[in-house]
């Protein structure tokens, strides 16, 4: 029988080890001996589709040191992978090393308002934001779309019972939906999709004296369910 072949995840932990011993080595304060390894090797993982947090925030640290070395394009590929990555906190942490002055920047600025609709669950001005930028965007789109995708079926799947198929379709904008609840095992009923009771979207007594928000109540609910 045919293996399957695992080039790509060898390749992956190949640059990760490779990358992991220049951050460790004598030369993991050398601006400009690292720099130039650490851009290309974000523009590796876009183009195999791997992602490398630490690596990238070294490469953010030394942007941060001297903010006339930042490129733009770098940052928005960084932040880009980061924001595929919720309800992960990458984003926040790749942002908080940002220079001022990139911060500013117009792409830095739209990438901040993505994540930010993420991170309140509007996912419907999410894509309606995403598709003005779009074309603009480093990385490729099926890679953004899969990783966003993927938060929102968690988010939906934690927080719903029952939901109506239109707006299933509106959050998810574009995925087949009949093709999501079969590998979610939620069931079609008509113009409803009805969601298995499970541990987090079961019905309970809201104290509504303190707000829902997503970083202390949602996020640590859909990590803990996905395992990350």
């Amino acid at each position: 029988p045919v293996q399957p072949c695992h080039c790509k995840d060898s390749y992956r932990v190949t640059m990760q080890a490779e990358i992991a011993t220049l951050l460790d080595g004598r030369d993991r304060f050398d601006p400009e001996i690292l720099t130039p390894k650490l851009e290309a090797y974000v523009d590796e993982q876009v183009s195999k589709n791997s992602y490398d947090l630490e690596a990238n925030l070294a490469l953010l640290r030394f942007y941060q040191y001297n903010p006339a070395t930042a490129k733009i394009p770098i940052v928005c590929k960084i932040l880009t992978k980061a924001l595929m990555r919720m309800p992960e906190t990458d984003f926040m942490l790749c942002l908080y090393l940002l220079p001022v002055a990139v911060q500013k920047d117009a792409k830095i600025d739209a990438l901040k308002s993505l994540w930010d609709k993420l991170e309140t669950c509007e996912f419907k001005i999410f894509w309606e934001e995403y598709g003005k930028m779009a074309g603009d965007l480093t990385v490729p789109k099926d890679q953004i779309e899969a990783g966003v995708r993927k938060f929102v079926v968690g988010v939906v799947g934690m927080t719903y019972q029952s939901v109506a198929k239109s707006e299933l379709e509106a959050m998810l904008k574009g995925a087949n939906v009949e093709t999501v609840c079969k590998e979610q095992g939620w069931k079609v009923a008509g113009s409803d999709i009805i969601i298995p009771v499970g541990e987090y979207n079961h019905a309970s007594s809201k104290d509504m004296s303190n707000p829902v928000t997503f970083e202390k109540d949602i996020a640590p609910i859909v990590v803990a369910s996905s395992g990350l």
